[in-house]
């Protein structure tokens, strides 16, 4: 970390931004069918999740059965694999569920998808064993059930075993789906919180892999505090001043927030403490930002949007700014050079 001085911030926040884990997903998912059947009511893209309405075409069904919306909320990190593999399984599924829960979902159920190395490997067959039982865990300690799933096993390069990732994805019933909020904002000024606990463990983090930093510590998985938040942000949603909610991501509260503001075409001003700017920052704790009009009380305060197009982060001692239309069109269409 002590190397990590000598690196100007405003490029370490260049780096994390256009990262290839942090940059824009829409050169993957337009490609693909959003609207199959026409039921699609909210696109990937439009908010934390898309969300469906799969019995919209059923005359028979009452009017509010009819806009009963599902949608899905998908979780995994390689980075964090490499690590602990029962702990990133329980925090996959954690994250899922946190996604969903962003659009006011309720938990309906679990699939998973195991990629893991070979199982005639000692180390390699613990890995697998552990990430089982990390889904099993969070799945019993959220009530949500596994309903399918896939294993993929000897997946290695060059006799190297590929991270021992659990991929998963949560499925969740949006019972008002006018309540869902999206992920971008229009008007300056508005208050930026965080839903979720803070950490200063920086393992498994995107900025930990983009400066070989090889942390091993991970942000603590507390399941009452998962818990609360969906609850929170179920609350949330009901307010009319809640105005955007975006599920933390890769590049932890800083690569969330540069992704929302692009696709606002605005920007924001972060306020934090010097002591813990890199990891408050940098580090991937599983909740979400919400932007909204009025203050809330509880919520860790981070800062506030801005109509001008600049990411900025003041501690009481420096100011650091990022003009974001000079990251914009690299972080909108880096992955177009792969997919």
């Amino acid at each position: 970390m002590t190397a990590m001085k000598k690196i100007p911030l405003e490029d370490v926040l260049k780096a994390v931004a256009l990262s290839p884990n942090v940059v824009s997903r829409r050169p993957i998912f337009e490609k693909y069918d959003k609207n199959v059947q026409g039921n699609s009511y909210l696109e990937r893209g439009q908010a934390a999740c898309g969300v469906i309405l799969p019995f919209n075409d059923f005359p028979e069904l009452p009017n509010d059965k009819k806009s009963i919306g599902v949608t899905v909320g998908t979780g995994g990190n390689p980075n964090r694999a490499k690590i602990d593999a029962k702990l990133t399984a329980e925090m996959a599924i954690c994250e899922a569920a946190l996604q969903t829960s962003c659009v006011g979902g309720t938990w309906l159920g679990a699939t998973d998808c195991l990629n893991f190395g070979n199982p005639e490997k000692e180390d390699q067959m613990g890995d697998f064993v552990a990430g089982v039982e990390g889904v099993k865990i969070a799945c019993k300690e959220l009530v949500i059930p596994i309903v399918s799933g896939n294993v993929s096993l000897y997946n290695e390069n060059n006799g190297q075993a590929v991270p021992p990732s659990a991929l998963v994805s949560v499925f969740s019933r949006v019972d008002d789906i006018t309540k869902v909020k999206p992920v971008t904002w229009e008007s300056g000024e508005a208050y930026i919180y965080q839903v979720g606990p803070s950490s200063t463990a920086l393992g498994g983090s995107e900025f930990d892999r983009l400066y070989d930093l090889k942390s091993t510590v991970l942000p603590i998985l507390d399941y009452a505090q998962v818990k609360a938040d969906s609850q929170r942000l179920s609350e949330l949603l009901e307010k009319d001043s809640t105005k955007a909610v975006l599920p933390l991501k890769a590049g932890g509260v800083w690569g969330t927030l540069i992704g929302a503001a692009l696709e606002s075409n605005a920007g924001f001003e972060l306020e934090l403490e010097t002591e813990t700017l890199v990891s408050d920052l940098f580090a991937e704790t599983l909740g979400a930002i919400v932007i909204s009009s009025e203050e809330i009380e509880n919520l860790r305060y981070l800062g506030q949007t801005s109509a001008l197009p600049k990411a900025v982060v003041k501690t009481d001692e420096q100011h650091h700014e990022i003009d974001l239309p000079e990251i914009a069109a690299e972080w909108q269409n880096q992955l177009r050079k792969v997919f």
